[in-house]
């Protein structure tokens, strides 16, 4: 915009001097000048910032390689701590048991375990028991009380009417 404004003001001011009006071929210069200084600082700032710009972009750059090498060393440090683990709980077991023995204790610790879905079965069984739905159902059935159960007696009776 500025460049344009400089380009205008030029064309304007030749065509004043042209014509013999001095003064605002002078004032036009004094303009052009204040602009072309005022571009020469706006070029400044702009290659200030983009040096800096360039820098900051770099620095961005080296941290995000840290933050990587740094996860690359987490996951290394903990593969050698599993590893080790591994090693050490290996090493226990070979020189403690046989290995028909610790496979037997592993069978037991399985074996021993309670399973949480038979858990689930057996109190789903002890709830229903208790609320007596099975009674209400039956009673039902019976022709005591309102159905509990849609069937199919229900719906014909509902698409006939």
């Amino acid at each position: 915009m500025l460049r344009t404004r400089t380009a205008t003001l030029t064309g304007r001011a030749q065509e004043a001097i042209k014509a013999g009006h001095d003064e605002l071929a002078q004032e036009a210069a004094n303009a052009i000048a204040e602009m072309e200084n005022e571009s020469l600082v706006r070029q400044g700032t702009i290659d200030r910032l983009d040096t800096q710009s360039t820098r900051l972009r770099s620095s961005v750059e080296r941290g995000h390689r840290k933050v990587i090498d740094l996860k690359q060393g987490a996951l290394q440090a903990r593969a050698m701590r599993r590893e080790q683990s591994m090693q050490s709980q290996l090493h226990t077991t070979a020189q403690g048991q046989s290995a028909a023995d610790e496979a037997q204790a592993l069978i037991d610790r399985v074996v021993g375990k309670d399973d949480p879905l038979e858990q689930a079965e057996i109190l789903a069984d002890i709830n229903a028991g208790l609320d007596h739905t099975g009674l209400e159902d039956r009673m039902a059935e019976a022709g005591f009380g309102p159905s509990t159960k849609v069937t199919a007696r229900d719906v014909l009776d509902r698409l006939t009417k």
